[in-house]
């Protein structure tokens, strides 16, 4: 029987999937204590996770996070549930066949204060683009390769 957990409606503000490659069907301490200083900090909302493996093909499994584990580790999910079989079904096709990772949606909170705090004065944000780290970097690369 599914465990009830409580959910509050609160407006979200961009969010972010973020794939992380793992070698078994376990979290590493080292994931769990990475996302506990970002949450911590204030950097992030953790909203949901769940592990997926490729299996073959388009086939693929979504295996539970071991809960306790997560709470031991001082992580709660702030909308369990929001990752769809599609989100999962979309990145578990990036892994090779055997892969695991863990899918985890995120909500980068410090635009959310920002937004919050530019609008509390009038103004407003008229766009934000995120740019692909791997793009960034070669920008930063190349520019540098020029002085």
């Amino acid at each position: 029987m599914a465990e009830a957990v409580e959910v509050s409606l609160q407006a979200l503000g961009d969010v972010e999937f973020v794939v992380v490659r793992l070698d078994d069907d376990r979290l590493s301490p080292n994931i769990l204590e990475a996302l506990l200083r970002q949450v911590e900090s204030g950097a992030i909302r953790l909203l949901d996770f769940v592990i997926i493996r490729r299996l073959d093909g388009d086939d693929y499994r979504l295996i539970e996070i071991d809960g306790d584990e997560f709470t031991l580790a001082g992580l709660g999910l702030d909308t369990p549930g929001l990752v769809c079989e599609e989100d999962a079904r979309h990145f578990a096709g990036r892994l090779p066949i055997g892969g695991r990772a863990a899918l985890i949606l995120v909500e980068p909170t410090w635009g959310e204060t920002f937004s919050r705090d530019v609008d509390r004065h009038g103004d407003r944000i008229l766009a934000t683009q995120p740019i692909p780290a791997a793009i960034a970097n070669a920008v930063l690369a190349s520019a540098l390769q020029q002085w």
